[in-house]
């Protein structure tokens, strides 16, 4: 009996004590050392500080980098404008996006080709994960849309971009 008490004990002065050093021990390799933090800053850009850029192939369309570089493997911010009426055609990423809604209402629909009846409507303050490689279109029916636009790049604009379209 007291044998059993013993290895109980053990057992949980192991589970208590040494697994979390271990843990801790494994995930200190992993996270940034002291030296890596102190390397990171701060940064911001603020809305008069953007510096919006027209889309070559969609007229009505703006973008502008906030943050990082949507061209190497980094963390990057992008905000994009489409005027009123304006579609922007069924296209993908090679990278999982993350979008929010700032103003107006983004219509949002997955597909290979713009669909009216495959739409929904996202209001400000709405929040859309498209994972990568996911085709989808979006359309700003009412008025102006301002989307912000967070990913891990490289990023690129996959597929055919056909003229703009009213609708």
């Amino acid at each position: 009996m007291q044998q059993k008490f013993y290895i109980r004990l053990f057992v949980s002065f192991i589970a208590v004590i040494l697994l979390p050093l271990i843990a801790y021990s494994t995930w200190a390799e992993v996270l940034p050392s002291d030296g890596l933090r102190a390397q990171a800053q701060v940064q911001s850009v603020l809305p008069d500080q953007r510096q919006w850029r027209e889309n070559p192939t969609v007229a009505g369309v703006q973008s502008a980098i906030a943050l990082g570089d949507p061209s190497h493997s980094e963390l990057y911010v992008l905000f994009g404008k489409m005027a009123v009426g304006v579609t922007f055609p069924a296209h993908t990423h090679p990278d999982d996006r993350i979008t929010t809604v700032l103003s107006g209402v983004m219509y949002y629909g997955i597909g290979e080709q713009f669909d009216q009846a495959n739409i929904q409507p996202y209001p400000a303050g709405s929040v859309v994960y498209t994972p990568a490689d996911t085709p989808h279109f979006m359309w700003s029916k009412e008025g102006e849309t301002l989307m912000q636009e967070v990913g891990i790049g490289p990023t690129d604009l996959r597929g055919s971009i056909p003229n703009v379209k009213k609708h």
